[in-house]
């Protein structure tokens, strides 16, 4: 009887063998189309008990990275990871981007076993590729606005801004971006290479610096190319229809600025050149500031506020006039007394010049790192009514 038991018992014990000896499972990638997210299955207890571990106790970007990596498929190994969050919810590792993943493009996603903490899994990396697919849609994303709005930019042009109707895709601009001269030439190497960490939050504004080497005199790609601007001619920028917005689609239309470049501006500003038409009070009319000559659009938004009693006024901002004017009206009625309004030292003019330094002579060495940008004020008052 013991025999038979036995013999009965032999496969049994056979396949517990089998199954504690076979191979791990695959871990299994998709796109969650309805979250837009990308999840990794089939993991086992261990390894997600460490993942959970390390959402609490956070790892640096590239070490998720190197357990997760989303990229762009391109055919380039060094292609840069997508940003996004990872966590572990419900069984399942979890990659939400930061920005939705775009319609029609595909995305390369890598899971390395080999690099979750504690862990010295031989099993080779997986790599998918997934993707959502394009919707019918007809492109309709179009440049709303260039700044500087002038028809004339200085020689020594530090950046602009581009402004769109709808969200624009994650990446860099710079593919699609292109500088003709009056003879409808290409400018080499106008612009500077940058990555897509310069748009702003909702991807509608995109800053494009000229390239600050070829800008300022003395630097050797200036001795090597000189400016990419010269002071009488005339240029175009163009904006290429194949730049792709967030839904994968195409612009609507191919975008032209025409501009003509003037003398460089290099000496800095000074805020003594302001004329600043104060507000009645009791109303809610705008204080206006006219300069000289145009500021920079985007720092202008950000740059300057005003201050009554050491306390800030809140209101809104305006700017007009080619960037000449910048307007504020306050929340509530002016109160009458002194005010101030108060730069601070990160306004730059279209060539990068700042109160009281000019950027042909800035050796990049002074840095303000306090807590409290510098700053620099211009009083005014608001009279009592009559």
């Amino acid at each position: 009887m013991s025999r038979i038991l036995t013999f009965c018992l032999l496969p049994f014990a056979l396949c517990l063998s089998l199954a504690c000896h076979s191979t791990p499972r695959t871990p299994d990638i998709q796109l969650n189309t309805q979250l837009n997210t990308i999840d990794v299955s089939g993991l086992s207890s261990a390894t997600l008990r460490t993942l959970s571990a390390a959402t609490l106790t956070p790892l640096t970007d590239e070490e998720w990275q190197g357990v997760l990596r989303v990229s762009v498929q391109s055919g380039d190994a060094a292609a840069p990871a997508v940003a996004g969050k990872y966590a572990v919810i419900d069984g399942v590792l979890r990659f939400t981007p930061l920005f939705p993943l775009d319609e029609g493009r595909q995305y390369s996603v890598t899971f390395n076993p080999s690099r979750v903490p504690g862990e010295s899994s031989r099993t080779d990396p997986v790599t998918v590729t997934v993707g959502r697919p394009a919707s019918a849609r007809v492109p309709s994303t179009v440049v709303t606005h260039v700044y500087p709005s002038t028809d004339s930019f200085p020689a020594n042009q530090l950046r602009l801004y581009l402004y769109f109707s709808a969200p624009m895709d994650w990446r860099s601009g710079y593919d699609y971006l292109h500088l003709l001269d009056d003879r409808g030439e290409e400018v080499v190497d106008a612009f500077l290479p940058l990555d897509a960490d310069f748009w702003n939050h909702d991807r509608t504004r995109y800053t494009v610096f000229f390239d600050p080497g070829r800008v300022k005199r003395g630097i050797l790609p200036n001795k090597q190319m000189g400016r990419a601007l010269e002071a009488g001619r005339r240029y175009t920028l163009v904006v290429k229809r194949d730049w792709r917005d967030g839904h994968g689609l195409p612009l609507k239309d191919e975008f032209r600025h025409e501009f003509r470049a003037s003398a460089a501006i290099e000496w800095p500003l000074t805020t003594s050149a302001w004329k600043v038409r104060a507000p009645r009070a009791g109303s809610r009319e705008p204080l206006l500031i006219s300069f000289p000559d145009p500021l920079d659009y985007g720092l202008l938004q950000r740059a300057l506020s005003v201050v009554h009693g050491a306390k800030p006024v809140e209101g809104t901002v305006g700017v007009e006039a080619s960037e000449t004017r910048w307007l504020f009206t306050p929340r509530e009625p002016w109160a009458p007394g002194d005010y101030e309004i108060v730069a601070l030292a990160f306004l730059e003019d279209l060539a990068g010049n700042r109160i009281g330094r000019a950027f042909e002579v800035d050796n990049f060495e002074r840095t303000d790192i306090t807590a409290e940008p510098e700053r620099t004020v211009v009083p005014f008052r608001v009279q009592p009514g009559t």
